[in-house]
């Protein structure tokens, strides 16, 4: 029989492990679990073996002045930041007929920084911090069962049905995501129940693209990268530089403009449609791109449901109380980035979550 777990984390993702490396003190038996064969939830860094670049499938900025624990983890983890590329021109269209307007914009990124080998060594660096077998991957967790004096965990794993017992369990996966997948025992009541399918993960509806070229074109040309696609039916409605600190690479990265459903008609031909709207652009020199990868996190599993097939028009405001107090008589608590207070979801949000469980579980 499997021991009792002091605490039982759901999530590998930027909050989950922050969450272990705090806890991990060598006076508590914790483990986390994962659903997913890999570590890091929405961190999800491509690496390029033979361009030796680093490209970020999901966050991919951080703000430095205005998220102090994402500058704090960063420099304790030795990670090396740089400023996003904005010299020269961005486009602006609003008709697809039309030339781009050419403007100058110094501010968008001003205090932004992107990381050196991507967002995915946040994760690399924390894992490096835990003991190999404290993470559990391939988990997905089905059921929680409220015990009085502990929880009893079902997992879904390749192996068949797992049991696990925990005193306390902390919950660092969207909340929305947990409503719909998750069955409690007994069930939540009903007003929190709907907080947690109400509230939207962040950028769980979204696609991003990521084109790797030979050389920086753009740059050649006079451009910044930057552009703002915002007539309809464009492929991608914003674009940015994506090439590395040493510009030994290049690479461009856009989000989607098409929603979910569209995207999933043309999933075949979305790759075609992404390097001629670039083309359109730039000209010849965007039409062939060396590679050309696609993340959809609509179609992924484990972040989206079906209502994130349509995001939110604005960023949501996030930090329900409720999200914030302890469950089941202090022993069920809910983590992640949709959860902060400040900075909700943001990678700083899924710090301040991480801060907040574990001052609790301190207690």
């Amino acid at each position: 029989m499997t021991p009792m777990l002091d605490v039982a984390i759901i999530g590998a993702g930027l909050s989950g492990l922050a969450l272990a490396e705090r806890l991990h003190d060598g006076r508590r038996n914790i483990a986390v679990f994962e659903a997913r064969e890999r570590r890091g939830g929405r961190i999800l860094t491509h690496i390029a073996r033979e361009a030796d670049l680093a490209l970020d499938l999901g966050p991919t900025w951080l703000w430095p002045n205005r998220q102090p624990r994402m500058a704090a983890l960063s420099k304790r983890l030795g990670l090396t930041l740089f400023r996003q590329w904005d010299g020269g021109h961005s486009l602006y269209q609003i008709d697809a007929t039309r030339v781009p307007s050419l403007y100058i914009d110094l501010e968008t990124h001003a205090d932004s920084r992107r990381i050196e080998g991507g967002c995915g060594r946040l994760i690399d660096g924390l894992s490096k911090l835990l003991p190999d077998d404290l993470t559990h991957l391939r988990h997905r967790l089905l059921s929680l069962t409220d015990c009085q004096t502990h929880i009893k965990l079902l997992f879904a794993t390749a192996a068949g049905e797992r049991r696990i017992q925990a005193r306390q369990v902390v919950l660092a996966a969207p909340p929305r995501l947990l409503a719909e997948t998750v069955r409690f025992q007994p069930a939540l009541p009903a007003k929190f129940a709907h907080i947690l399918r109400e509230t939207p993960t962040w950028m769980a509806g979204h696609a991003k693209a990521l084109l790797v070229y030979e050389q920086a074109f753009w740059r050649q040309y006079g451009f910044s990268g930057n552009a703002l696609l915002r007539y309809p039916g464009a492929a991608l409605a914003e674009l940015y530089d994506a090439c590395p600190a040493d510009r030994r690479t290049a690479a461009l990265f856009g989000f989607f403009g098409l929603p979910a459903t569209t995207r999933a008609y043309y999933r075949d031909k979305l790759e075609e449609l992404v390097a001629r709207q670039l083309t359109g652009l730039f000209g010849a020199a965007a039409v062939n791109p060396s590679r050309v990868i696609i993340q959809d996190w609509s179609t992924e599993t484990f972040t989206a449901t079906d209502a994130d097939r349509i995001p939110p028009n604005e960023h949501p405001a996030y930090g329900q109380a409720a999200l914030q107090l302890d469950h089941w008589r202090d022993k069920l608590y809910f983590c992640g980035s949709e959860t902060a207070s400040r900075e909700g979801g943001y990678m700083e949000g899924a710090l301040e979550a991480a801060e907040r469980v574990f001052q609790a579980l301190a207690v």
